[in-house]
């Protein structure tokens, strides 16, 4: 037999097998070539998260961003917290109260993948509530003469100026004429905060009209008869507009800020341990006890003075209670005793890295660590305006860090039960940096 008849027989073998099978196993064996062919040409999709995005991913509090995302080759994706279950492409609004990281699952024929996104709260976007400066210039005027009243806030939502001005801009300047002396008052406020500070404007009285002139010479010579010299009116002293302490009341350690405001004055000074000062300001000052503060405001006709009293409470004495016995009471956890740095210590510009030790607590499973730093600008300790540095969890007695501003520091550390109990906070500690002399040489 040749090769074409052998041929011939193979296939004619086939059919003969083909028409020898029944119809429904031609149907189903045309129905799984059909499906090998297709898988062949259209594989199954790879799972995967080609894309998970936030924007913006810094927003304002009570801000919204947009979540969106782009998922192939999944059977089931969520989203959370708060979303939950997701088609495999889109993008949704969030609005979360608190720094939030979303977590997005994808998971297909056994397999899982994860992505995350973390939408942030700029917790510092806020300016602190501070009125800058507010005066009148000149502050003494004579009748029909004009002043320029200006002021700077930063930190509000609205300012107004009275009497008879109102709402005007955070910053800016304003013409006015009044026909008497007026004491002008600015009132800035933000949400439930407010303050408010005070600029005096002096209005000469009227001079002497001339058909009252002899009368007046009359009465200048009856003075000039008089040995005594008369005293110097309530208008032309200076003016203390205001003489403040934000807080007025702090614990040992902690640190309040004098603001004051003073106009027709040739020299401001304040007491104790402060000295001369400008005609308007603010100082931080850091009593060790109750302090009565008084500002004197001086010019050639005399002086006048105005007082504040900071209140120092002793902080709260640290407490150690032995373990109640008592079955279901909860043992109180003492108070850590600070080791380093110590408090007042200086350290050298050159170092950054401080490290912070103390002492281990008995029953303590972690330690909670408070760092704050002064910020010269505002004259405010951060803890005061934007939040200061909280590191939580730590199970050793020392955490580092390194310290680049080169500014005045204080921390404080507190202890935290296995429950979750927390002790008292110890006191501040403080620590500074030495200013470097070669910098300041011109």
């Amino acid at each position: 037999m040749d090769k074409e008849d052998s041929k011939k027989s193979i296939w004619d073998q086939i059919k003969s097998f083909w028409n020898s099978v029944p119809e429904l196993l031609k149907l189903i064996g045309t129905i799984l070539s059909i499906a090998l062919a297709l898988k062949a040409l259209f594989p199954a999709a790879v799972l995967e998260i080609s894309d998970f995005d936030a924007s913006p991913e810094i927003i304002e509090s009570g801000g919204s961003s947009i979540l969106s995302w782009k998922v192939s080759g999944a059977d089931n994706i969520t989203i959370e917290p708060g979303i939950g279950a997701v088609s495999s492409n889109g993008s949704v609004s969030v609005s979360p109260p608190e720094t939030t990281t979303y977590k997005l699952t994808a998971t297909g024929k056994g397999k899982e993948r994860v992505a995350l996104r973390t939408v942030t709260i700029n917790e510092g976007s806020q300016e602190p509530l501070l009125i800058n400066s507010f005066s009148a210039n000149p502050d003494f005027i004579k009748p029909g003469e004009n002043s320029v009243l200006n002021w700077h806030v930063t930190g509000v939502s609205n300012v107004t100026i009275e009497p008879g001005i109102g709402v005007v801009e955070p910053a800016g300047s304003l013409k006015v004429s009044p026909a008497s002396t007026t004491t002008y008052k600015l009132t800035a406020s933000n949400g439930d905060k407010e303050d408010a500070v005070y600029c005096t404007l002096t209005v000469e009285k009227n001079p002497v009209s001339p058909e009252n002139a002899s009368s007046s010479n009359l009465s200048s010579e009856e003075e000039n008869l008089t040995p005594q010299k008369k005293p110097a009116s309530q208008e032309q002293l200076p003016s203390i507009s205001s003489f403040n302490a934000k807080p007025d009341a702090v614990e040992k350690g902690e640190s309040s800020n004098l603001v004051w405001s003073v106009s027709k004055a040739s020299k401001v000074s304040i007491e104790p341990g402060i000295g001369t000062v400008g005609l308007t300001g603010s100082q931080r000052i850091f009593p060790d006890e109750t302090t009565t503060y008084t500002l004197t405001a001086t010019n050639e006709l005399g002086s006048v003075d105005a007082t504040k009293v900071v209140s120092v409470q002793e902080p709260p004495t640290p407490t150690t209670q032995e373990p109640d016995s008592t079955p279901g009471s909860t043992a109180l956890i003492s108070v850590p005793e600070q080791l380093s740095p110590v408090d007042g210590i200086e350290f050298d510009s050159s170092i950054s890295r401080i490290a912070l030790e103390w002492k281990a607590v008995p029953g303590a499973a972690s330690y909670t660590v408070e760092i704050d730093e002064y910020d010269s600008g505002s004259g405010r300790w951060l803890s005061e305006s934007v939040g200061s540095r909280i590191m939580s969890g730590i199970t050793t007695t020392s955490y580092s860090y390194e310290s680049q501003a080169k500014v005045p520091c204080r921390w404080r550390i507190w202890a935290v039960g296995p429950d979750g109990q927390e002790s008292e906070k110890t006191s501040w500690w403080d620590f500074s940096y030495k200013v470097d002399s070669s910098q300041d040489n011109t």
